[in-house]
């Protein structure tokens, strides 16, 4: 595979070979943990191996502690070479053209404050609105490698057509972060073969489908647990949906493993076969399935198994998220 840009993600992946998402241990997917629990829960996955964290600016919940700063308390417990840390910029919806270096700065220096760290090894932009705010933003970020702020910029929901633009024009890209798992693959036409020729990073999160592809779910009655408003999560689509994971827990049989590391396994092999570098950054709030996240590594699928899953994936009812959010540059989809 043709070495990729990012030397960070290239190094955290020889652990687990999987990230971390933090976002959920404070933040939309209902009640933040306690404390001790969520630092608990990161040493835990530290332990088994994780050696890449991502967080970002906007996790966080009224009442609760900003998700970098319970993170950041976790990381003074551990050795600052032994890890990697990604955050994101987030510019609001009230002004989302603001990327300016002074702008990013400003954010940026509040995220280290959280996290109590000198530099942040990847960070991304969130969100680009438009080509020309993500030109700037990478820009912006060259000049804070140059002072040591950063080690890698990144973007979050791009598409191929603008992160080439950007990533020529602005400054070098080291890893997109995007939404990957056998139920979205939107980005596999166009996104993928750009980070094949530029030798960028795909940061796979939600790789299980927001935890669709892990178990059978039922609808959520909790209403601050965003998924309840998602289209795969409503009355008319899960189902559908669970029947597709059913699929994926019988192929998991054959492989003495879980429907979530098969879903994981079948994202390494097609990274491998579409010739890209991915790492994924499936979140959780138990150690447990963290730990069988890590077994994925070593599922081994065949070429007919990945057919066999593919076919499943085209039967996905639901949109990975809502109408409202799926326009205004929020999304790949929308970002002509």
């Amino acid at each position: 595979m043709k070495l990729f840009n990012s030397k960070v993600l290239a190094a955290s992946a020889e652990g687990s070979g999987l990230g971390f998402g933090c976002m959920g241990i404070s933040a939309f997917y209902g009640a933040a943990m306690e404390d001790a629990k969520a630092i608990e829960l990161l040493k835990g996955v530290y332990d088994g191996g994780c050696r890449h964290f991502d967080t970002a600016e906007v996790y966080r919940m009224e009442g609760s502690k900003p998700n970098e700063t319970i993170i950041g308390e976790f990381l003074q417990t551990v050795p600052r070479d032994s890890y990697s840390i990604a955050t994101k910029y987030w510019p609001g919806h009230d002004n989302p053209n603001v990327y300016e270096y002074d702008d990013v700065k400003a954010h940026l220096k509040s995220s280290l404050e959280r996290l109590q760290l000198e530099y942040v090894d990847l960070y991304y932009a969130h969100r680009v609105f438009s080509v020309e705010g993500g030109i700037k933003f990478a820009k912006a970020c060259q000049k804070l490698k140059e002072e040591g702020l950063i080690k890698e910029a990144g973007l979050s929901e791009v598409s191929g057509k603008w992160l080439k633009q950007i990533h020529q024009e602005g400054g070098t890209i080291d890893a997109v972060q995007q939404e990957w798992s056998l139920m979205t693959r939107s980005l596999e036409e166009e996104m993928v073969p750009v980070c094949k020729e530029l030798g960028i990073a795909i940061v796979a999160y939600s790789p299980l489908s927001r935890n669709m592809l892990a178990k059978k779910t039922e609808v959520l009655a909790d209403k601050t647990d965003f998924r309840a408003n998602l289209p795969r999560y409503s009355k008319e689509n899960i189902d559908n949906n669970n029947q597709i994971v059913e699929k994926v827990q019988e192929l998991g049989k054959k492989h003495n493993a879980s429907a979530a590391q098969v879903s994981l396994a079948w994202l390494f092999h097609k990274a491998e076969e579409l010739g890209v570098a991915v790492i994924p950054i499936p979140g959780t709030t138990k150690i447990k399935n963290a730990t069988d996240n890590f077994g994925s590594v070593k599922v081994k699928l065949t070429d007919e198994d990945c057919t066999e899953l593919e076919t499943l994936a085209g039967k996905v009812a639901g949109e990975r998220y809502q109408e409202s959010f799926m326009g205004n540059n929020m999304s790949i989809e929308s970002q002509k």
